[in-house]
């Protein structure tokens, strides 16, 4: 029927320029082959053509258009016919569907899509987005099935959306529904809920700053995706590879190699690393006020590096220099490699796990960080490779750098390291987490182990009580 179909439209087509050639081709063609070499003819000739043959010419063009139109609608009807009646071609229209889920970011209006849920593949995931998906790290997910597949995820079979009536107001139908830390106070819960569903908590903000206080929300949440360790899915900042590009960390164990402080003739010592340093330490930051007091600390160490001729310098709001965070040549990065030897990595609170790009921004540009968090920094940093400011006086701290500043030897050791790990930040790291989300749905084991945090307030915040009285 398929080759019925377009042998039909096709014998219809080839009448039809068989009928308007004809009517065309006297007297007009034989003074010119087309309209606009009419201007060329005489007066009384051109007159004859537009009185008589051009209209003629342009009625059997117009009727060629709609029979055309006509026929082709036909074919096609035709054609609809067979797929939907021929058993051997209905798995075209299966693929369709999952084509259109692939390229649904584009136009995430399902009910344009679809018009039952029954047409929807049964072996994909779906992901509800509760809360609004304008902060981190919502937005990073998209819509539909796209960024799965653009971050080339090993497991891609998971649709995100934050359509609540997706599959027709039935909330139960979701395999997860997602809530961000940052704002799901402003949202009432889901009005029905299933034994299969997950209820993720995610937040990449410090629980310092955005405590969980109402009760409703102990025993609500089946997973967590936050930068915690013990997350049921960790949502870091940062990535640790070996030399071999494996993801070893970080882990709330981490196990580092043990020979990387070992000190024999093949000793890591790059010269070139510190010839052109001349300035102690940067800090690049536009939070000034913070619970960690880091602005604080940092006046301080200044204060204490006066005595060695050295300051701190502090670029952005919180300071009087600036530099671009470009791709231009002088930008921030290439002015922290080039002429400093430390770099302040302070987070704005001290949380458990919180540790932030600031501290991919040392080990990326070649200085030492002096970290300042709550963090257990064995689990991100091998030993060696940082100084930790909360661990001594500020005093004992400005000495240090001085030694290290005067001793390019003792100064290179903290980068032992680079012969065994990489770290990675931002895009790359984003896109393993989004990917991790989708692998833990479809991880079976996973998901059909019953979990709920019943005591999450604490969880998340042991000092909740303290931070949100109103609540406890």
């Amino acid at each position: 029927m398929y080759n019925f179909s377009l042998q039909v439209l096709k014998n219809w087509s080839l009448t039809l320029d068989k009928l308007t050639n004809a009517a065309g081709s006297r007297p007009c063609s034989e003074v010119a082959e087309s309209e606009y070499e009419a201007t060329d003819m005489s007066p009384r000739i051109q007159a004859s053509c537009r009185g008589c043959y051009l209209p003629f010419v342009r009625q059997m063009r117009s009727a060629k258009l709609f029979f055309l139109v006509t026929c082709t609608s036909f074919a096609f009807s035709l054609f609809w016919v067979q797929l939907a009646t021929n058993p051997e071609e209905r798995a075209v229209t299966e693929s369709l569907v999952h084509e259109v889920l692939e390229n649904v970011g584009r136009d995430y209006r399902y009910k344009d899509v679809y018009r039952k849920p029954d047409s929807l593949p049964k072996d994909f995931k779906y992901i509800l987005l509760w809360t609004g998906k304008d902060y981190a790290p919502f937005y990073y997910f998209g819509n539909g099935q796209r960024r799965f597949l653009e971050n080339n995820c090993s497991v891609t079979k998971c649709y995100v959306t934050s359509d609540r009536s997706f599959f027709g107001g039935d909330l139960t139908m979701f395999d997860a529904i997602a809530f961000n830390g940052r704002t799901m106070n402003r949202y009432p819960a889901p009005s029905s809920r299933s034994p299969h569903q997950k209820y993720i908590f995610f937040n990449m903000e410090s629980a310092d700053n955005y405590p969980v206080c109402d009760a409703r929300f102990d025993g609500f949440f089946n997973w967590t995706a936050t930068y915690r360790l013990n997350s049921d899915i960790p949502f870091t900042y940062l990535l640790i590879r070996d030399k071999k590009g494996r993801i070893v960390g970080p882990k709330r164990k981490m196990r580092w190699k043990r020979d990387i402080m070992r000190t024999n003739k093949d000793d890591f010592d790059d010269r070139l690393r510190v010839q052109n340093k001349t300035k102690a330490a940067a800090w690049f930051v536009s939070n000034c006020k913070t619970k960690s007091g880091r602005r604080g600390f940092a006046q301080a160490l200044a204060n204490a590096l006066i005595p060695y001729g050295f300051t701190i310098d502090v670029y952005g709001k919180c300071g009087t220099l600036k530099c671009p965070r470009d791709d231009s040549t002088l930008n921030c990065g290439y002015l922290l490699k080039n002429d400093y030897y430390f770099y302040l990595s302070m987070e704005n609170s001290f949380d458990e796990d919180y540790v932030t790009e600031k501290l991919w921004t040392a080990l990326h540009n070649d200085v030492i960080p002096i970290v300042y968090g709550g963090a257990d920094y064995s689990r991100f940093l091998p030993p060696g490779s940082y100084i930790d400011g909360r661990k001594q006086h500020v005093k004992e701290l400005a000495a240090m750098m001085d030694r290290l500043i005067h001793s390019p030897k003792e100064y290179n050791k903290y980068f032992r390291w680079k012969r065994y790990y990489t770290y990675q930040c931002y895009d790359p790291v984003v896109a393993i987490n989004v990917c991790t989300v989708c692998q833990a749905l479809h991880d079976k084991k996973m998901r059909e182990k019953t979990t709920i945090y019943d005591d999450f307030r604490s969880w998340w915040q042991p000092n909740y009580k303290t931070i949100c009285p109103k609540h406890h």
